[in-house]
């Protein structure tokens, strides 16, 4: 069997041999797990915004500016329509339509699905891209002072997502991942009526589409977001991506959702992988297979990428691996005690 005929079946509980796979990182100290079931493809970036060999500091293509010590997924420091809502009149949204963004996605996916693994795409985020064109803070006032200049600008997101998914599905993906954390560690970043009245429609027609065209929706979503989760389920979305499942609570997500979704996890980044002993990670890796992937499926592991960042050793990093795959085949044993 396939790596994308078992990641299909976990995601769409139908019995796999084993939990989907993904230990492709950055390198730890020049060490890497070069193994993986997936592939992600996406399309080219403007260059004319490229950041410099060397820099920490540059403008992207959405017009936020960003800043980085360590990495090129940066933070974003100035925001294109930070000053005023009128920045708005001659802001210009990148062209997602230009066939050069996509030149070589037919053959990206051509090749994976060649290898065996299952291909996704990447979309812009919701939450987030709104918050890289407005900044946090007038991003938050946003949805009570101007909840319709915020819709305008989400159904812009949304219409470009609409664009890329259709490049995906026409070059032959197999899902879509966006990255759109929404929450602290303590609660989400609005409230639950607040998402279902800006967000939620937006949500549901790119799982809509996707799903038209026989897609997974993907979501990586970090914070504490227990008010969102039926939310998600509602519109139809087939795997949360999470670096901290404890925050949730693993026996609480299996219990609640278990069979409901598809989780695609590392054991949690800031608790058991990068503070834990290596019995912890063991044991947690364990316990979110059972309680997530007893379901005929439902469960998968991927492994945090940027590792170094957070302080995660070798040898942590190699506890995780070896126990997800010890683990990881069905039939599914219990934890012990």
């Amino acid at each position: 069997m396939t790596s994308r005929e078992i990641v299909s079946r976990c995601i769409e509980f139908r019995e796999p041999p084993r939990i989907g796979l993904h230990f492709q990182t950055d390198p730890i100290q020049g060490r890497v797990w070069d193994e993986t079931d997936f592939v992600c493809v996406g399309y080219a970036s403007d260059p004319h915004y490229a950041p410099q060999p060397g820099g920490t500091r540059w403008v992207t293509e959405w017009g936020d500016t960003r800043e980085s010590l360590t990495t090129m997924l940066g933070e974003a420091v100035a925001f294109p329509l930070g000053d005023g809502w009128e920045q708005l009149e001659t802001y210009r949204f990148p062209d997602f339509t230009a066939p050069w963004r996509y030149a070589t996605l037919h053959e990206d996916v051509a090749r994976g699905h060649a290898a065996g693994k299952y291909v996704y795409g990447f979309v812009p985020g919701l939450m987030l891209q709104t918050m890289d064109l407005r900044g946090m803070e007038n991003w938050f006032l946003d949805h009570v002072e101007a909840p319709e200049k915020l819709a305008y600008v989400l159904d812009r997101i949304s219409t470009i997502r609409d664009c890329l998914v259709e490049r995906y599905a026409a070059a032959g993906a197999d899902g879509v991942i966006t990255w759109d954390d929404m929450g602290t560690n303590v609660q989400p970043f609005i409230s639950p009526a607040m998402f279902r009245a800006q967000y939620f429609a937006h949500y549901r027609r790119t799982i809509d589409r996707l799903h038209g065209h026989g897609m997974h929706f993907i979501h990586h979503c970090c914070g504490q977001v227990r008010p969102y989760m039926d939310l998600f389920v509602e519109a139809g979305c087939d795997v949360l991506q999470l670096d901290q499942p404890t925050l949730m609570g693993i026996d609480w997500l299996g219990d609640h959702y278990g069979g409901k979704l598809c989780f695609w996890n590392s054991t949690d980044i800031q608790t058991t992988l990068t503070a834990g002993s290596l019995e912890a990670i063991e044991a947690e890796a364990h316990r979110q297979i059972w309680k997530l992937g007893n379901f005929g499926g439902g469960f998968m592991v991927k492994a945090y990428q940027q590792p170094e960042s957070i302080g995660v050793t070798v040898e942590r990093a190699q506890r995780q691996y070896e126990a997800f795959k010890r683990h990881g085949h069905y039939p599914l044993k219990p934890p012990a005690g």
